[in-house]
């Protein structure tokens, strides 16, 4: 895979990741990507060894949630 195709790939599961916490939790947009790009997730997501990248976006935020439970949980 070329880097920019890793490129797009990535920004597609950020993007997808950014929607679906904006939908669950209401956040704002900024909120979404601070939470995204401080995220280990994220860090694993490009890390091209992890193959994560390979996986769907839902599968991503599954694990973007379970690692982020304690930002939202306030609000369950």
């Amino acid at each position: 895979m070329k880097k920019s195709e890793f490129e797009y790939v990535v920004q597609f599961i950020v993007n997808q990741l950014t929607m679906f916490l904006i939908e669950d939790n209401g956040c704002s947009i900024i909120e979404a990507l601070d939470i995204i790009y401080n995220s280990r997730t994220y860090r694993l997501l490009r890390d091209k060894g992890t193959g994560l990248y390979l996986r769907s976006a839902a599968y991503v935020y599954e694990y973007l949630k379970k690692e982020t439970n304690t930002i939202f949980s306030d609000d369950l």
